[in-house]
């Protein structure tokens, strides 16, 4: 367990990539679970357990089909099981050591509502230079691609939530 906190600490660190994770389908569907659960807390600060839940799950498998579609063009879809882990992986890590003090030190007062964005907007921008990094070395293209395409990732994910339930 330790190995693992500690490998997904230096993908954060953008020292090591998801060719470092251990091809392993359990330790994905592990990781893909204990993530949901923890979005879904997370998630249950601003909207009902159903909505949470749906949300969490949204985000996941958009996360999961927009990287298969990208590995898939680039003819590295052997890398998937590797890449989604890497993404549940950081998910989980930047969920549990991140966004869960920061939601309890807001939801107890001493954080307030424009620090509380301010430290959201500066983690969502660090997980999404972490998303690049995993794209980068995943699909080998550049960081700055790797950029684009986990801003779209993101813009997609938000485009799908706001259609399916209205929203953001």
């Amino acid at each position: 367990m330790k190995a693992l906190l500690l490998l997904f600490a230096d993908i954060c660190r953008f020292k090591r990539g998801p060719e470092d994770i251990p091809y392993s389908p359990t330790l994905l569907t592990v990781l893909f679970f204990f993530n949901l659960f923890i979005e879904m807390l997370l998630g249950l600060g601003f909207y009902s357990i159903g909505l949470s839940a749906f949300l969490s799950l949204t985000s996941i498998l958009t996360l999961f089909v927009f990287s298969w579609v990208w590995l898939y063009l680039f003819k590295f879809s052997d890398r998937f099981i590797q890449t989604a882990t890497a993404f549940v992986g950081i998910s989980f890590f930047t969920n549990i050591f991140f966004f869960v003090p920061v939601t309890l030190l807001w939801k107890s007062g001493i954080l307030m509502d424009q620090s509380f964005a301010l430290v959201n907007l500066i983690l969502l921008a660090w997980i999404l230079s972490i998303y690049a990094h995993i794209y980068r070395r995943s699909l080998q293209i550049s960081f700055f691609l790797g950029i684009a395409l986990s801003i779209t990732y993101f813009i997609s994910y938000n485009s799908l939530s706001n259609q399916l339930l209205g929203v953001n």
